[in-house]
């Protein structure tokens, strides 16, 4: 019964992360924005904060780095147009490292708990990173232009997609531990491990927030020019 409602409630939450990721996004994920001394305080943190979250998620393994992207999208287009994708392009290129890496339906319980746990905390605190950059300017504001607050949203949004990724990475590995689970002493541990993934979900929907709010700032200095 214990299992059974875990392996439910993991399924509705791998079925809110689907729909959320198809929402739209404006940017594609790409390599790391460099600093310019030409921006404001904030906003270089703002910046320092979504690049270090892109570097440390691609380094973890939780989302695939730009290049292996653009490799998939190169495959899937060749197929879809009828050309040979070479046997350079695997059907591993579509994997993320993690769960390929990590054997987490062989991993003991008991670690594979603590693992999860540990990574999740370490994504949460770099969205929470990037969301805190973002709320202070929002609530600051001075100094920005058009352009730089475009730059700006492209890297909030850029974190929210990674975030989003990430969060489906960590539930196909969630989903086999879970499977594993035969206990209750073994299934306990995997509600306290949804409540950091809820952790991570709920810092992922800040960033949604923030981006709202500099796009409508933005649209504020258009009406202003304007008049």
């Amino acid at each position: 019964m214990g299992k059974s409602l875990l392996v439910s409630v993991i399924a509705g939450c791998c079925a809110l992360a689907a729909g959320c990721a198809s929402a739209p996004i404006s940017i594609a994920t790409g390599n790391a924005v460099p600093l310019s001394s030409a921006q404001t305080e904030t906003q270089q943190s703002l910046r320092g904060a979504s690049n270090r979250l892109q570097s440390v998620f691609e380094e973890r393994g939780w989302i695939r780095n730009a290049n292996a992207m653009q490799e998939t999208t190169r495959s899937w287009m060749a197929r879809l147009t009828g050309q040979d994708a070479g046997d350079d392009a695997p059907a591993e290129a579509q994997s993320v490292p993690y769960l390929a890496d990590t054997n987490f339906a062989s991993m003991d319980s008991a670690v594979a708990v603590a693992r999860l746990s540990t990574d999740l905390d370490e994504a949460h605190d770099l969205v929470r990173d990037v969301d805190l950059a973002a709320a202070r300017l929002v609530a600051g504001g001075e100094g920005v232009t058009r352009a730089s607050l475009t730059r700006d949203l492209e890297l909030v949004e850029r974190a929210m997609a990674h975030s989003r990724e990430a969060l489906d990475t960590f539930d196909q590995a969630i989903e086999t531990v879970a499977g594993n689970a035969e206990s209750s002493a073994q299934t306990a541990p995997m509600y306290q491990l949804l409540a950091h993934r809820e952790e991570l979900s709920r810092q992922s929907e800040h960033l949604r927030d923030r981006a709202d709010e500099i796009a409508a700032i933005r649209r504020n200095l258009t009406t202003d020019a304007a008049s």
